[in-house]
């Protein structure tokens, strides 16, 4: 049996730590909007408010290149945002890259092989010098060989 009054989602969400939690998502969110107005589309897509504490701005970033043109620009970011009421004691931009976040997906790149008619080259080369640095970094190359056109050789690394 049932003693206690019922309460809404809204009433438990405005409690304690629930509520602070609420207000400052909702502050997270209102800065982010003020700095998607000065970031072009690109960069817009790839940065995120994480938090704004003692007139430092918290950016997280998908990657190092976004994160170093946020550092670069930051002083023009930071004169543009203290127009704002929520931005006026802005004093420095951190920006750092987001943990576990999905880089953008690149082309497989396939490593190029040797033939073994090159391999065999690149090998009578390096005995015809008869040792040296030169002959072991040709000894080295011709062990890239194309795995399907022929035996690869053992790499001793």
């Amino acid at each position: 049996m049932r003693k206690e009054k019922l309460s809404t989602l809204t009433e438990l969400l405005a409690q304690g730590r629930l509520g602070s939690l609420r207000e400052r998502s909702s502050h997270i969110e209102r800065l982010d909007g003020l700095l998607g107005f000065y970031l072009d589309q690109r960069l817009r897509q790839q940065v995120q408010v994480a938090g704004f504490q003692e007139g430092t701005l918290l950016l997280t970033c998908t990657n190092s290149t976004v994160a170093g043109q946020l550092r670069y620009l930051s002083r023009i970011y930071i004169q543009q945002l203290r127009q704002h009421a929520e931005f006026c004691d802005l004093g420095r931009i951190k920006a750092v890259i987001a943990p576990g976040a999905p880089s953008p997906a690149r082309p497989a790149q396939r490593l190029r092989r040797l033939s073994p008619a090159t391999a065999e080259l690149l090998q009578a080369l390096s005995e015809d010098l008869g040792g040296g640095e030169i002959s072991e970094a040709l000894q080295r190359l011709a062990r890239h060989v194309d795995a399907a056109g022929g035996a690869k050789r053992g790499r001793s690394s």
